[in-house]
């Protein structure tokens, strides 16, 4: 991959003509600073500008490597507690909804955000158009295009890796609560894994009460066994916990009139 060297009165400056002439954010390219500006005698004598050298980044090498890591939470020694007082955002794009759906809020980030992805997409590449719109405290960016379901990957995981890296671009400067949470989604593939995983979560949680035994699901990511705690939080019959490390960890239903009456005979 080819390097360019940009100079500027300072490095933000030399920056700002990189991603001008390169026609691309300062987020998708490496930077490295070969000379500092310096001011000189009185500001005349001796003065340097600032010299930086970049190349663009290798988008699809990093998604690739992104998709082998756990996205979500380090997993615990400890079980993970059902947490009955949180609630489950329901991820139906707003984007993928249609003209029908109302007028969205307004975000400074969502155009960043739209042609931020849509450059990693070209990168890639696959011929695909990003439309994005902001609710709910989100910005939704929804793939579009003929080929736009083999950006999923196994189990979702390019879809995954892709918006681990835009969150990572986007709040990298950003501070404290300014924070923004980005959801990629194309083909309503978010919305049709969460109602697959509420419908064996519901299935397993049946199992259960009906044989009075633990039942174990098969390894999920934490994104997932996360949604699946949520889901039978409310089901006073059962309680959920975690077991196992990375790829391993996996939940485990438990019937509570069971465990109960296990618990008096000891």
């Amino acid at each position: 991959m080819s390097y360019f060297e940009f100079t500027g009165k300072n490095v933000k400056e030399a920056i700002a003509k990189a991603c001008t002439e390169l026609d691309t954010e300062e987020a998708l390219l490496e930077i490295e600073v070969i000379a500092e500006s310096t001011r000189g005698f009185l500001g005349i004598v001796g003065q340097r500008d600032a010299k930086i050298r970049v190349k663009r980044r290798d988008i699809l090498k990093e998604v690739l490597a992104a998709e082998e890591e756990d996205l979500g939470p380090a997993p615990s020694s400890e079980p993970e507690e059902t947490q009955p007082s949180e609630e489950i955002k329901v991820v139906e794009s707003p984007v993928a909804i249609g003209e029908s759906q109302e007028v969205q809020e307004t975000h400074p980030d969502l155009e960043r955000a739209c042609q931020i992805l849509q450059e990693i997409l070209n990168m890639i590449p696959v011929e695909v158009e990003v439309k994005g719109a902001f609710s709910d405290g989100c910005i939704y960016l929804d793939i579009q295009g003929d080929k736009s379901g083999l950006l999923i990957g196994k189990r979702g995981q390019t879809l995954d890796a892709l918006q681990h890296l835009l969150n990572k671009i986007l709040n990298r400067d950003n501070l404290g609560n300014t924070k923004v949470e980005v959801i990629i989604d194309t083909e309503d593939y978010r919305r049709r894994k969460q109602e697959n995983l509420k419908e064996i979560a519901l299935k397993m949680s049946m199992k259960a009460k009906k044989t009075l035994k633990p039942v174990s699901l098969n390894p999920m990511p934490a994104s997932e066994r996360r949604l699946v705690h949520l889901i039978l939080a409310d089901d006073k019959e059962v309680y959920t916990k975690s077991y196992g490390e990375g790829p391993l960890r996996r939940i485990i239903v438990y019937p509570r009139r069971a465990m109960a009456s296990k618990r008096r005979r000891h």
